[in-house]
Order: C-alpha cells, then sequence, then structure tokens
C-alpha cells in the first residue's frame, strides 16, 4: 500500500466523496448503499467512520444504520517481500527459523491486516495475521484531515446535532486500539476462556510467542465461512439426514444463546458476530464422537460428622458442526449492574408495562442536560402505545431500541456506552439470524433468557429481608400519622401554611404570554395610527397639502404592518399544519 502525501489524499476523498454525493445523502439521509460503497473505496478510516455511524440510532435511520452495518473491506494485497520483512522484523527473526511453511499468498485480507496460513516448526497449523505496511501513517493522515475539516463541517447546519470532536476522539482511540494487535491477543485469549468448549462453539488458541503489536499467530480453524450457509439452497447436508433448511434453524438458535450467554453471564461479547467473523465446520459422526468432551462435575459435603468428596464425568452430546468464532478485534463488556438493568428492560417490554418500560430505560442512561420527565414519559409512552400492542411475536426488538435510543437524545439523556455497543451487536447478529431463519422471532427468545438471569440474580433471603424492613419502619410510623396530620390542619387553620405549585414548561408559557402583549402593543399602536391620520386628513385645509400627505402617509404605515402581520400569521399555520 503506497504511500500519498496529503494533497493527493484530499484530492482523492473530495472525487469519490463528490461522485456518491456523500455529505448530501448523509444529511438527507438518502441514498444510504452510496454512502456506504464511497466508505469502502475511502479505505480503513472511512470504514470505521461507517461501524460507528450504524450504532447511532439517535442520529440515522434504521435502514441508513442497517445498511452501514453491511460495510465490507475491499483491499488489496500486500507483496511477500514487505510481508515477510515485516513479519521478520518483528519477531526479530528469520521466517525460516519460526515456520516450516508460510503461504506466500494471503486467504483474506482486510483493511487494516491480511491474513496467511502457516505451519510452525512443531507442526501446529497456524493463521499469522500481518498488519499492511504504513496503515498507521496512512490512517494518522486521514485523522488529521478530519482534524483540518471540523471548522469547515461546522458551516453544515445539519452537523449541529453531533459533536464531531468527539466523534473524531472515538474514532481515533478505536482505530488506535485495532492497530495494536497486543490488545486483541488479550481479548482473544480471553474469548477462549469463557467460550471455547461450550456447546458447540470453538474459538482459536492464540500464540503469544510470536505475537506483536504488528504480527499475531493463532490456531488454524476449519469450516467455510458462514455466507456460505446463509446462502445454500434447501438439501440434505453432508455426513447426515439433516437439510440445510434445519441446519439454518438450529444453528440461529445457537448463535442467540450464544449471545445471551456473553452478555447475561460473562458480561464479556463478541461485537462484530457478522458471516464472515464465524466458520461453520460440519462434522461426521465419527469425527463428532471423537470431538466429544467430558462434562467433570464435583460434589462434596458432610453427612452427619463425615465430609464426602466425589467427582463423577460424562460425555456431552453435541451436534455434528462446529461454530468457530474468529477476529477479535471489536469485543463489548457490559457490568453487572447493567446486565440487571438491561434484563430488567427487556422484561418490561416484554410485559408490555409502560411505566416500568420509561423506568427501566431511564435507569440505562446519563442526563445530559434539561431534563423534563413529563415530556419524556409522554413521548415514550405515545411510542409504546402504538408499538407495544402488536403481538409479542411481531415486535421487532432493533427496531424498539432504535426509537428508544432517539426519544433518550431528543431529551437529553444519553445512553451508556456499553449499551450503545451491545446494540450494535445485537443489530448485526440480529441481520445474520434473520438470513438463517427469517421465521424466528428474536424477542420471544431473548426474553426468557433475560428471565433467567434477572431469577439467578434474585437474591430471595436479601429480598425477604428489605421488604420486612420496610414493613417494620412502616408500621413504626403508623401510630405518628394523626399527630401529624392535626398538626398540618392546625398549621393551615392559622394562616401559616405556603404552598408551593410548579409550573412545568414555564419558559414556553412566558415566551406565549410576551407574544400575545406584543401582538396587543402593536394593535393599539396601529389603531392609534389609523385615528391620527384620519384626524389629520379631516382636518387639513385645502392649501395645506403637506398636512394631508403626512396623514396619508400614516395610513400607508399602517396598511403594510396590517398586510405584514396577516402573511405571518398565515405562515404560522401552514408550517404548523406542513408539521403535523
Amino acid at each position: 500500500m503506497g504511500k500519498q502525501s496529503k494533497a493527493a489524499r484530499l484530492r482523492q476523498i473530495v472525487k469519490i466523496v463528490n461522485h456518491y454525493s456523500v455529505v448530501k445523502n448523509i444529511t438527507q439521509q438518502k441514498n444510504p448503499e452510496e454512502v456506504r460503497k464511497a466508505f469502502e473505496e475511502l479505505g480503513p478510516t472511512f470504514i470505521k467512520v461507517g461501524q460507528m455511524m450504524s450504532v447511532r440510532t439517535d442520529i440515522f435511520t434504521l435502514a441508513f444504520t442497517k445498511e452501514l452495518r453491511k460495510l465490507q473491506d475491499d483491499v488489496k494485497t500486500d507483496s511477500f517481500e514487505s510481508v515477510k520483512s515485516l513479519v521478520e522484523k518483528e519477531l526479530e527473526l528469520p521466517l525460516t527459523e519460526i515456520f516450516d511453511n508460510f503461504d506466500e499468498q494471503p486467504f483474506a485480507s482486510a483493511s487494516i491486516a491480511q491474513a496467511h496460513h502457516a505451519r510452525l516448526k512443531n507442526g501446529q497449523k497456524v493463521v499469522v495475521k500481518v498488519q499492511h505496511p504504513g496503515i498507521a501513517s496512512e490512517i494518522e493522515l486521514d485523522l488529521s484531515l478530519f482534524e483540518k475539516a471540523i471548522p469547515i463541517a461546522n458551516w453544515v447546519p445539519e452537523s449541529k446535532v453531533i459533536d464531531l470532536k468527539n466523534i473524531l476522539k472515538e474514532i481515533r482511540e478505536s482505530l488506535q486500539n485495532e492497530l495494536d494487535f497486543k490488545k486483541e491477543l488479550v481479548l482473544a485469549e480471553e474469548f477462549y476462556r469463557l467460550n471455547n468448549g461450550w456447546k458447540e462453539i470453538r474459538s482459536p488458541q492464540m500464540v503469544p510467542a510470536y505475537s506483536t503489536k504488528k504480527v499475531i499467530v493463532m490456531e488454524l480453524m476449519p469450516g467455510n465461512n458462514l455466507k456460505e450457509l446463509i446462502s445454500a439452497e434447501d438439501a440434505k447436508v453432508a455426513h447426515g439426514e439433516t437439510t440445510y433448511k434445519e441446519l439454518k434453524k438450529t444453528i440461529s438458535e445457537l448463535l442467540i444463546e450464544h449471545f445471551m450467554k456473553e452478555v447475561f453471564e460473562d458480561g464479556f461479547f463478541h461485537a462484530d458476530p457478522h458471516p464472515g467473523n464465524i466458520l461453520l465446520q460440519l462434522m461426521s459422526k465419527e469425527e463428532n464422537q471423537k470431538d466429544q468432551q467430558m462434562k467433570t462435575k464435583n460434589r462434596q459435603g458432610k453427612m452427619g460428622r463425615f465430609p464426602y468428596e466425589f467427582t463423577y464425568a460424562k460425555n456431552e452430546k453435541l451436534r455434528p458442526f462446529r461454530l468457530n468464532f474468529i477476529d477479535f478485534g471489536m469485543m463489548g463488556t457490559i457490568n453487572r449492574e447493567m446486565q440487571a438493568k438491561m434484563s430488567n428492560t427487556i422484561i418490561a417490554i416484554y410485559s408490555k408495562d409502560n411505566q416500568r418500560i420509561t423506568n427501566a430505560v431511564h435507569a440505562i442512561c446519563k442526563q445530559v442536560g434539561s431534563f423534563d420527565e413529563e415530556k419524556f414519559t409522554y413521548e415514550l409512552d405515545d411510542f409504546l402505545n402504538r408499538y407495544l400492542n402488536l403481538p409479542v411475536k411481531e415486535i421487532d426488538l432493533q427496531k424498539v431500541f432504535s426509537q428508544v435510543v432517539i426519544i433518550c437524545h431528543e431529551n437529553n439523556l444519553q445512553i451508556d456506552d456499553s449499551v450503545t455497543m451491545l446494540i450494535k451487536a445485537f443489530g448485526t447478529l440480529e441481520g445474520v439470524i434473520e438470513d438463517l431463519n427469517p421465521d424466528l422471532s428474536l424477542f420471544e427468545v431473548v426474553a426468557p433468557f433475560a428471565q433467567k438471569y434477572f431469577l439467578q440474580q434474585l437474591n430471595l433471603k436479601d429480598e425477604l429481608q428489605e421488604t420486612g424492613l420496610d414493613y417494620l419502619t412502616t408500621l413504626k410510623a403508623l401510630p405518628k400519622i394523626p399527630s401529624h396530620a392535626l398538626n398540618a390542619l392546625d398549621t393551615f387553620g392559622k394562616g401559616k401554611g405556603k404552598l408551593n405549585l410548579e409550573l412545568k414548561n414555564q419558559r414556553n408559557l412566558l415566551e406565549r404570554a410576551e407574544a400575545m402583549v406584543n401582538r396587543l402593543v402593536i394593535g393599539l399602536i396601529l389603531s392609534a395610527l389609523v385615528i391620527g391620520s384620519s384626524i389629520l386628513v379631516q382636518t387639513s385645509s385645502e392649501g395645506n397639502t403637506f398636512i394631508s400627505d403626512l396623514g396619508i402617509f400614516g395610513y400607508s404605515v399602517a396598511a403594510l404592518s396590517i398586510l405584514f402581520l396577516i402573511v405571518e400569521s398565515l405562515y404560522r399555520r401552514y408550517r404548523k399544519w406542513k408539521d403535523r
């Protein structure tokens, strides 16, 4: 990937942006596929911008964000000489001393790196992910151009709705993380620890000894891209009696179950579960039987005064396929507190209890400006009353979340970053599930998992103790209620009581009152002007035209002012009618 000067890169950006009408399409939220194509042509920095835009459902329409989630890398591969040079420089050893074999042609190439098949000296087959030489400087060049473009972009009215400096900061941090493979190594090892061997889910072991900031080596995972299963026509699957339609249904259910496990049990999830990051490995009966894992359980306790301990093991029955996850550059985390809040939100939506939903949504947000709880509750209730009347099977959870995010944004409530990442991951997974099994209702599957997690976290003993304390406090306060009521009545009877009333939307009411008073004053002035002009015209003598002209001038000013007020009133009514 050759280096470019700032001027050449700027010309390239301007040419592509103009060709696809990117600015117009983004500000008017039209033709999202054109924006996606432009970003893919412009390379890794713009692909990252598109990925970040795809989670901003508070700014962009659902159709726009869904299209941007399809962003794919289409990058030319680097020559073997440049790859060999970079690997040897990073590992500080000749290639032949580390690998028995290293494929010169990469089998995949993305915006940040390309991947090669290889075999270590110990015979282990591995994948070597090598960062494109010079990619870091190319990204830094784009980011520096972005920084210079921010003052110009601020002239576009639609750009006022987002904090461009903050967005650029997020892009920079995200790209810097992706450019450091040591960080990905840590994330991949954590994913392996939590998920490898869970049902049919598998994850590659990393090779830390040969992994650096620009090179990462991992176990080779067998299988084909999940896209091949999505596009497969219904027929019997090799090595078994199952059809591809049945297999798609099974895998879609497993993917949802695994994602719920990641979110509600691990608090650590794959934030980019698109088909290119999941390999499907079909197995024969013999291969499947050989791969069965022994699950051991340990039991210990006391029988009277005598302690006991025993361990037993059994084979876990697995279906004849494996889902092998790869690429761990984008992972999300969610803490225990937010897990509980999210499960509460999903259960609230499932129960269709508007007040409970409002409280649950408010709990996952932080206030970033003036907040009117009554307005927020009204807008959320209005949406929920229209949408949640549908049967549970027809509720689109992604649409619900997207609209809720918009309502929160408009009311100066910012959803927690971990939840934003979760919604993005869920949206990507939803697209995969829709392709595999369009008849599956995600909401019907997700709700039971949220309820299960909620019950697991429920400490019945603590809840009973807390409830008991509340009752005791209430019982203790009951005898004092009559005396407090008499004191309050006595205070009001002596005229010492004060009643504080809070008036909602004071500013709007005051502005309307001020406008009414202004119009009344203008009306009085115009009336006085008309009356005064009439007196001047009637009392002017035949020879004194100045007094008569002055009166006519007054009539003209009054007529023009009245005409202006009529036009303004009609225009205001037209705007109100149009905004309905």
